[in-house]
């Protein structure tokens, strides 16, 4: 007799498609989607069943893989059950049918219960994951972090993530061994301060759970050891040959990206700092124009650099035409750009790694120290630590815009171009 299972089949025409309920526990993972319904592309039933039962086993993998399921529930059960308790201790339960809980095995429901009654604390189930901490950091930080920022943060969990091979995890069942084994991987493909990069910043994620009682236990992100030195990808300058090719070659007719790179070469900027300059960031004083480099890499980054004459003008009549609060390059990813450098220069230039956008930042460091600008003018201008003592790093205001100007324009006679 000819099996008749067609559970989650329909055949519309002559082909079979895929549709069921999509369980409730995963709906918030397809954007509060209900139902999949998808086709199969063939009219043969055995191999639509195949299909079937492959689609039926990712779902029930990313079931698996889904932590903190009805952790939301649990914790506004707890909630009402413990004030229902406070208010009358004895007759606190009343409202709630526990047999009809046990019945239809809401076991939300009763691991709330049973934490309210003292019977079994069950909170531990129900901790944090480390994709909803992201979220809880991500709105607590995402104004003051600088959009690259943010998005690294992203890409280190999610980096982290696959390579434990699970759609989400609770922050207190990341173990220090898995850390340990995840570094190792790493280490094997980037330099240590890369590596250290990505383990920090899932360590700040821990760190504001921790500051708001969610997690308690040891960071499994703390006291690990990294092999490789500091200096595994310290940037390399350009060749005077290389740079002459880029101003010859590189974004002639696209202004704005040209613009992007000549501000690289002339005030040694971060890529991801120039991308998120605003037109509001733009400063002008008497006769010299500025840009206000409001949030960094580090907390020194914020800092005003002068511009040269040329590049002072094309920026005003850039953001002439724009609103404030708008981006005044125009790019809104920082990343992607440094990409679009890197292929240029890898296709043309070299293939070295340690030749990059960055590479501009430490010629233009390299022209302020061998023109003889003052080191705590130059920290001023490139947004490095200054100021260590308490006359100048907690009561000093700083330099003045002339001030740097006299400093950037000694530095500027050097700058290659």
């Amino acid at each position: 007799m000819a099996s008749t299972d067609t559970k989650h089949l329909k055949l519309r025409g002559n082909v079979w498609w895929y549709q069921r309920r999509i369980p409730k526990d995963l709906q918030d993972q397809f954007e509060s989607q209900t139902t999949i319904s998808e086709s199969l592309g063939t009219g043969d039933i055995r191999e639509a069943r195949r299909q079937r039962n492959i689609l039926n086993g990712r779902l029930e993998e990313r079931q698996f893989n889904t932590p903190n399921t009805g952790r939301h529930r649990f914790l506004e059960l707890v909630q009402e059950m413990s004030e229902h308790k406070s208010l009358n201790p004895e007759g606190w339960d009343e409202p709630y049918d526990l047999d009809k809980a046990s019945k239809e095995g809401d076991d939300v429901f009763i691991h709330a219960y049973t934490t309210v009654n003292g019977r079994k604390d069950q909170r531990s189930k129900y901790t944090i994951s480390i994709k909803e901490a992201l979220n809880v950091w991500i709105r607590k930080f995402e104004r003051d972090k600088t959009q690259d920022t943010v998005s690294k943060v992203k890409n280190a969990v999610d980096n982290f993530l696959k390579y434990l091979k699970v759609y989400d995890i609770l922050l207190t069942d990341i173990t220090k061994r898995q850390v340990h084994d995840y570094i190792e991987v790493l280490q094997t493909k980037y330099a240590k301060t890369t590596v250290q990069g990505q383990i920090s910043r899932m360590r700040s994620i821990w760190t504001y759970c921790e500051s708001l009682d969610e997690v308690s236990t040891a960071s499994p992100f703390d006291g690990h050891s990294y092999t490789g030195g500091n200096n595994t990808n310290k940037k390399q300058p350009f060749t005077i040959e290389e740079i002459q090719w880029i101003k010859e070659n590189v974004a002639t007719n696209e202004p704005n990206k040209r613009l992007l790179l000549e501000l690289g070469v002339f005030t040694g900027c971060r890529i991801s700092e120039l991308c998120n300059l605003q037109v509001k960031h733009v400063i002008t004083d008497s006769d010299i124009t500025a840009i206000y480099i409001e949030t960094g890499k580090t907390d020194a980054a914020e800092r005003i650099v002068p511009l040269t004459d040329d590049l002072g003008s094309r920026v005003k009549v850039l953001a002439d035409n724009k609103l404030e609060d708008d981006l005044l390059l125009g790019f809104d990813n920082s990343s992607e750009m440094s990409r679009w450098f890197s292929r240029i220069k890898t296709e043309n230039i070299s293939t070295d790694s340690a030749k990059c956008f960055h590479s501009f930042r430490v010629m233009f460091s390299t022209a302020m120290q061998q023109s003889g600008v003052d080191e705590l003018k130059a920290a001023a201008i490139l947004g490095h630590k200054r100021g260590n003592t308490m006359t100048y790093g907690y009561y000093s205001r700083g330099y003045e815009l002339q001030q740097l100007k006299e400093a950037y324009d000694q530095c500027v006679e050097r700058i290659i171009w």
